[in-house]
């Protein structure tokens, strides 16, 4: 390795870290914001919000790593270029294709996490979130069950306790229960019930020796039923989502998509893979969009006019890669080629803006026509 391809590398690799710092703790203000504000409406304790918060982290660094890689290129060239360093590497014969191999080492570690982080740790780290957050919000709704008093319960319940039975805190007399389903309300009654809180942190009542009053009396279908033990669902389930195929895909693990890569839900199984290994794809060649945006004169001016170009075109194009995946997963558009036009097309912008600056000429080509006399 060269000396000037090592100063490449460490620059590269100093401004990543850097970056990664920076927009790293300006996304986790936001999601620490959004915690307090819960630990304020009495939600979640304040212990645990520092454990939330670094369990938010690796879904987080997923967007964070290839951001931190294109403004760490693009600063580590565009200083390259200011302070006339440019200009003396190309009087030694290397050009800007010759300076690739530094930024593609460094790059192809941060590949490799991106793809770990992307495929396995961030889904995982999900997964643990929500099952936390449900535990959470369950120890809280369990917490409002006071005796002689109604408490509302996630899903539009409200229930009412009469007096604990000695000194088990789970159990009640004189329960009370009701549920709006659908426009549809399920009341229930029962002489005595008991709370079991499951390990994730599920609520389930048993009501014993009780009635059910499904429907609205003095209409048709109204019904009254009898029962010895009725167990229903109070708190919210973590497997319970509202996404499509009924699966949590965001935070699904890989053989769990896996096995959905055939049948019914294979649309959303596709869709969910492509959108994963799309950013680790992305991340070369943000390096490459880079390296042309961050030429700038010497002494001209407008030397962050690159950089405004670069994130315009990460948001757009992140914008278009959510419009694709929604559509996918509705089956509004074919799953092959799925987001690999996006790729072709981040490629192709890259290559021609690279393309352009390797040979000194402008980004746009210029046509000029003849003056009138």
């Amino acid at each position: 390795m060269t000396r000037i391809q090592y100063q490449i590398v460490r620059d590269v690799s100093a401004y990543f870290l850097l970056t990664c710092l920076v927009v790293l703790a300006i996304l986790a203000i936001g999601q620490l914001a959004q915690l307090l504000k819960q630990v304020a409406s009495g939600q979640l304790p304040l212990p645990i919000v520092l454990q939330l918060l670094g369990l938010a982290v690796p879904t987080l660094l997923v967007t964070v790593l290839p951001l931190a890689f294109f403004f760490a290129v693009y600063l580590v060239f565009s200083n390259l270029y200011r302070s006339n360093e440019m200009v003396a590497i190309r009087s030694t014969g290397i050009g800007l294709v010759g300076l690739l191999p530094p930024v593609a080492a460094v790059a192809a570690i941060i590949f490799c996490l991106e793809l770990a982080l992307s495929l396995s740790w961030a889904p995982g780290a999900q997964r643990q979130l929500q099952a936390e957050s449900m535990r959470l919000t369950n120890a809280a709704a369990e917490a409002l069950l006071q005796p002689g008093s109604f408490a509302d319960l996630p899903g539009g319940r409200v229930i009412y306790v009469g007096q604990a039975v000695g000194k088990d805190s789970h159990r009640f007399r004189e329960i009370f229960l009701s549920i709006s389903h659908h426009g549809q309300r399920d009341l229930a009654t029962a002489a005595y019930g008991e709370i079991k809180p499951a390990q994730d942190g599920t609520l389930t009542l048993v009501l014993v020796d009780g009635q059910r009053y499904l429907g609205q009396p003095g209409q048709g279908g109204f019904k009254i039923l009898s029962f010895a033990r009725y167990r229903i669902l109070l708190g919210k389930s973590v497997n319970k989502t509202a996404e499509p195929g009924g699966i949590d895909w965001g935070s699904a693990s890989l053989p769990q998509i896996w096995q959905h890569l055939r049948g019914a839900e294979m649309r959303f199984a596709v869709s969910e893979l492509e959108w994963r290994l799309l950013w680790p794809l992305v991340l070369p060649l943000l390096a490459l969009l880079a390296i042309p945006l961050a030429y700038s004169e010497p002494r001209g001016g407008g030397r962050a006019a690159g950089l405004l170009v670069g994130i315009l075109f990460l948001l757009a194009t992140n914008n278009i890669v959510v419009y694709v995946k929604e559509h996918m997963m509705r089956g509004e558009m074919p799953l092959f080629p799925g987001m690999a036009w996006v790729l072709l097309m981040i490629l192709a912008v890259a290559a021609y803006a690279f393309f352009r600056r390797n040979r000194d000429l402008p980004m746009l080509p210029v046509w000029r026509g003849r003056g009138l006399a």
